[in-house]
């Protein structure tokens, strides 16, 4: 398909170049995570690695967690982190109840500049008590976590 603009110029179909998918990596986490830490930790598999082709391609980075605090009144924080630079910050929670089980979606369209091998990964802190992953307060198990990076042309 060609466009003619009337002036003398055209675009031909061939030269656009869309956004085009160039590979998907996830990690998945099925099993349960606490934490009392008022500093960010890592969440364990929630960790994955990706080689851009291009320096100029990004990468769509998407976490998905369930949730669960010790207690009612508590804030939940998670990060999501290229290498050790936070990419997205988030209050994700502060819950009326131990049993309340959020999911927290976190997702940044990100431009690591480089064609290295590249980690990204989900870290998570509490104000105060205890945060869960895919647990509540009563220890049952509670849904699962993943974080999903897009490489895009």
């Amino acid at each position: 398909m060609t466009i003619n603009f009337g002036d003398g110029t055209t675009l031909d179909s061939a030269t656009i170049s869309a956004g085009k998918v160039l590979q998907v990596v996830e990690g998945r986490k099925t099993d349960k995570f606490a934490t009392t830490s008022g500093s960010f930790v890592d969440v364990p598999s929630l960790t994955v690695s990706i080689t851009p082709a291009a320096s100029s391609n990004k990468v769509l980075v998407r976490a998905v967690v369930s949730v669960g605090m010790g207690g009612g009144g508590i804030d939940g924080f998670f990060r999501l982190l290229r290498g050790t630079t936070a990419v997205k910050v988030d209050q994700c929670t502060r819950m009326g109840s131990s049993e309340e089980n959020p999911t927290c979606v976190m997702e940044r369209l990100d431009s690591p500049s480089t064609t290295s091998s590249t980690t990204y990964k989900v870290q998570a802190k509490v104000s105060s008590n205890e945060l869960f992953v895919n647990r509540d307060g009563s220890n049952d198990q509670l849904g699962e976590s993943t974080i999903t990076v897009i490489e895009i042309d």
